[in-house]
């Protein structure tokens, strides 16, 4: 049996500390640095382990060559000589930090190094970090506002798209139906607050997908008590809604400007981009890119489309590579293979990555609490109906 001081879970522990900066230590400080260059370096060691000692689910074929497409284009971002106002390790760092916990995770659990009990503490603790970093944007927003005599004090948080990513975690709270649906109800609140209308939209499609999955796959009984967590959940949201509404002009606003189709100038920055890729590239940059951060070299902005950014940054190259990518997350996604908790999982990890790569940057923000349940959800057995922590 596992305890609790082992390997697996002082490696999630450390993440978990390094995502409170700001909340509990400044940002940058000599104690962050240390964290992130030591848990990318363990990350990258279990990356070498996983790729060596274990026969692979097909996702990560479509990771492996993801991470080293990226990883390739970072490396010539720091050896070149262009400055573009920010680190040139930013981009690589970024994308290592999203995506390599997930080598990491799935070792851990094919180790059986995380126990049940340790993932409800975990979950309970990314929930608890997300709400860490909604109140320190707040708080530095405010600071901000302050120093620029600002009188506003309504903005739109992207701690939003992390309270969006726990909603996959909360699945594997489904022996707790109670806590379950609380933790979905506290993380509606704060997607609402946070206004961030693509974690919103995505965060309604998720919880559709979540409920009828959980309502197919439990006894009548069962699903008489999920039926009214359910109408109390929907009742709690729609009342809360209504109450920002009456309160609050900023919020208002922004549902106003979603029915509307007010993209907040989005579809300017896309046409840019795409006349960019389309008509001003050569061949050759066509093909495989102008290289990393190239929009914002080019353009001086990110294209805030993770296909189109690719293809501006990494070419036709890059976009096929990430398509495959996708499709085969979508494989694992849709497989009657695994368990069906672990299916529903895959689904809602899928369709949160999928949706943002329309909007947002999906590839390279990429939330703890996701990499730690993709980790759980592909160490399970294929071709088993059990998963690790049964009934």
């Amino acid at each position: 049996m596992p305890t609790w001081f082992n390997k697996a879970n002082l490696y999630t522990f450390g993440w978990g500390l390094y995502w409170l900066q700001g909340s509990l230590y400044s940002v940058g400080s000599l104690l962050s640095q240390f964290l992130v260059f030591s848990l990318l370096f363990i990350s990258l060691y279990y990356c070498f382990i996983a790729n060596t000692r274990y026969k692979l689910p097909v996702f990560f074929t479509g990771l492996n060559m993801l991470m080293a497409l990226f990883s390739l284009y970072g490396v010539f971002l720091i050896l070149g000589s262009d400055n573009i106002g920010i680190p040139k390790y930013d981009y690589l760092k970024g994308i290592w930090i999203s995506l390599l916990p997930i080598y990491a995770f799935y070792v851990f659990f094919k180790e059986k190094q995380i126990n049940e009990s340790a993932i409800y503490v975990w979950i309970c603790a990314f929930t608890l970090i997300a709400i860490a970093g909604y109140y320190y944007s707040e708080r530095i927003f405010l600071l901000n506002a302050l120093l620029n005599h600002s009188n506003k004090v309504e903005f739109t948080n992207n701690a939003g798209y992390a309270f969006l990513s726990l909603i996959p975690a909360y699945v594997l709270l489904y022996k707790k139906p109670l806590i379950q649906y609380a933790a979905l109800g506290l993380s509606i609140v704060y997607m609402l607050i946070s206004m961030k209308r693509g974690a919103i939209i995505i965060g309604v499609m998720c919880l559709l997908l979540f409920m009828w999955n959980s309502l197919k796959n439990v006894t009548v009984k069962k699903k008489m008590t999920l039926v009214m967590l359910i109408v109390f959940l929907f009742y709690g949201s729609f009342w809360f809604v209504q109450h920002k509404m009456s309160e609050s002009l900023f919020f208002q606003m922004r549902v106003e400007d979603s029915l509307e189709g007010n993209s907040s100038g989005r579809d300017v920055i896309y046409e840019r981009i795409l006349n960019y890729y389309w008509n001003e590239t050569t061949p050759i940059e066509f093909m495989l890119g102008s290289g990393a951060n190239a929009s914002l070299r080019k353009l001086g902005v990110f294209a805030h489309n993770d296909w189109l950014e690719i293809a501006v940054n990494q070419g036709l190259f890059g976009i096929v590579i990430f398509l495959v990518f996708v499709l085969l997350f979508a494989k694992n996604a849709i497989s009657k293979s695994y368990d069906c908790h672990v299916r529903l999982v895959f689904q809602l990890s899928f369709m949160i990555f999928f949706m943002k790569t329309f909007f947002s940057m999906s590839y390279s923000d990429m939330n703890l609490s996701m990499t730690f349940v993709l980790g759980y959800c592909l160490a399970q057995e294929e071709k088993n109906e059990q998963i690790i922590y049964s009934h």
